[in-house]
C-alpha cells in the first residue's frame, strides 16, 4: 500500500519542502530493515500526526530520526529514540 502525504512545515528543507507531496510505503521494510539515511514516515501514538524524518543512527533495534533542517525540526532530539513499530513507511519519491 502506498500513502500519499502532503508535507507541512520546514523540518526536512531543503530535501522535502513544505507543500510537497511524498509517496511512502511500508513494503520495503517487509524485506529489509530500515537503514541510516532512509527518509521515513514516523507515527508516534494513535492521535499524532505523521512526521517525515531521516534515520541518523540505529542502536539495538531503535532509531534516532532527525529533520534535515535542525532549526525547524521536532525529532529524536526532542522525543527520543523510536522503534520500528513507529515507522509507518519509507519515502520513495517527492
Amino acid at each position: 500500500m502506498i500513502k500519499i502525504l502532503r508535507v507541512k512545515g520546514e523540518s526536512m528543507t531543503p530535501t522535502v519542502k513544505s507543500g510537497s507531496f511524498v509517496f511512502a510505503t511500508i513494503l520495503p521494510y517487509l524485506f529489509r530493515k530500515p537503514k541510516v539515511g532512509d527518509i521515513v514516515v514516523v507515527r508516534r501514538g494513535k492521535d499524532t500526526k505523521n512526521l517525515i524524518k531521516r534515520i541518523k543512527k540505529i542502536q539495538g533495534g531503535r532509531y534516532f530520526v532527525v529533520g534535515d533542517n535542525p532549526k525547524e525540526s521536532t525529532d529524536s532530539r526532542t522525543f527520543g529514540w523510536i522503534t520500528k513499530k513507529e515507522i509507518a513507511g519509507r519515502v520513495l519519491a517527492v
